[in-house]
């Protein structure tokens, strides 16, 4: 048997096309214009016996030549190819590569089921989840991240511009931090498919080329073209962190001793007046039925929009369809007063396991009544923990509208809390809460 010369992709570079590679597909997608929908070509991720990485491209005018033999997985002998470097301003790259192959009318490309040195089935460039919040604001770079499927949430389906659209929310956990990801659409149908197959517990995931970004001042990981998810798949990431998850001491939280939330004592509404942060128990008597339950809101900049002349303008621009969300107004009180406290929509979402789109879709609405949905009234006359988030308006304003940054979910009612009265509140406190302030 002969012996065949291959290049390894670190060896590569810029000075000659004939290159001979023997390498795996890992990923391959195709790239769309956004704004036009043109198609460019094809764009693939290949690794080497080594697992060194590198993105290749084959351009729309020459792809017919090729596009039959690509296959996710498949071994492939590459020969005559363009090496380029990067010139600095490509971002959302998949590879921390500084240099991508670039296919020719001369390139050799040709599937490889022969015998050879191995090459894994993966190859990942896995971040830890510390890492991740200093990525947020980088848009060069997609990551590869590991985690325990800590939480899988509803398929929430809503339309957008005419056009139906969903989402699945997914909480993923390294023991220490825990990461929020949301996957779109098709994929996110793929993934739940996939999540109600997986037998072994817990479900342990690769994200592959995903992108960490910030929604609502927090990290959030979502999906992109060449983004790939693997469940229990046979990979020494996932045996590490399954082999973790079996510890006792898996999940460990980093608090300072002057943020530890069980110091933070339960406070009466009058007493929450005088303070700059809190937590409050109190009964919710009813919301303002004057105000409507939803709101829209500017998707960059995350405040409510204004009818201004018939039209939705925010950051520049103008919104004709705009997104909402939920925004009620709650009339709360303990036995000490009343408040008005604001309950937001992420907290909605998770006491209801509903979006704004599905109460929406479920409710037949009165022509000219903001009526408030039968799932949001029955929050109504039950006592809760709530976390007050103090913003510049209470603290230098003297506001006395609130914003909840924290709801539990309903508390055993021991007290009507009408305020004024000589009534004590009986039992125990069995909840404290985080305080949140804004400024």
């Amino acid at each position: 048997m002969s012996f065949y010369h291959y290049d390894s992709i670190q060896d590569l570079d810029d000075s000659t096309d004939e290159w001979n590679l023997r390498v795996r597909a890992q990923a391959i997608w195709k790239g769309i214009t956004r704004q036009t929908g043109e198609f460019r070509g094809y764009n693939i991720i290949f690794f080497d016996d080594y697992s060194s990485r590198i993105h290749a491209f084959i351009t729309a005018p020459i792809v017919e030549q090729f596009e039959h033999k690509l296959k996710e997985g498949q071994i492939y002998k590459i020969q005559n190819f363009q090496v380029k470097n990067y010139n600095g301003d490509e971002t959302s790259r998949a590879v921390r590569n500084d240099q991508h192959i670039y296919f020719t009318n001369d390139t050799i490309f040709e599937k490889d089921d022969l015998p050879g040195l191995k090459i894994p089935n993966y190859s990942f460039d896995i971040y830890n989840f510390d890492e991740l919040e200093a990525m947020k604001n980088d848009n060069r770079f997609l990551t590869d991240m590991v985690g325990v499927i800590e939480e899988v949430h509803p398929k929430a389906v809503y339309e957008k511009d005419t056009v139906t659209k969903s989402h699945v929310a997914v909480t993923i956990s390294d023991g220490r931090t825990n990461v929020n990801v949301t996957f779109f659409n098709e994929f996110g149908d793929a993934f739940l498919e996939a999540y109600e197959k997986e037998q072994q517990k817990p479900v342990i995931i690769i994200i592959a080329s995903a992108k960490p970004s910030e929604w609502k001042e927090a990290l959030n990981v979502t999906n992109f073209p060449a983004t790939r998810f693997y469940l229990n798949i046979h990979h020494s990431a996932v045996q590490n962190l399954r082999n973790r998850h079996a510890t006792p001491n898996f999940y460990v939280m980093d608090i300072d001793e002057e943020d530890d939330p069980s110091k933070v004592p339960m406070m009466k509404v009058n007493e929450l007046r005088k303070l700059n942060e809190s937590a409050v128990q109190v009964t919710l008597k009813k919301f303002d039925e004057k105000m409507n339950w939803y709101t829209p809101f500017c998707i960059k900049c995350e405040k409510d929009l204004k009818l201004v002349d018939d039209t939705y303008k925010c950051c520049g621009r103008t919104w004709p369809y705009p997104d909402i969300r939920f925004r009620l107004y709650g009339l709360c009180s303990d036995q000490t007063g009343s408040i008005a406290i604001i309950w937001p929509d992420d907290e909605i979402t998770r006491l209801t396991g509903k979006s704004v789109y599905d109460v929406q879709a479920e409710e037949t609405e009165v022509p000219g009544v903001n009526k408030i949905p039968d799932i949001l009234k029955s929050f109504e006359k039950k006592k809760y923990n709530i976390t007050i988030m103090l913003t510049e308006e209470n603290l230098k304003e003297g506001s006395n509208v609130y914003n909840a940054a924290n709801i539990s979910k309903p508390l055993e009612m021991t007290d009507t809390h009408s305020p004024n009265t000589d009534k004590t509140v009986q039992g125990q406190e069995n909840k404290k809460s985080d305080v949140s302030t804004e400024s």
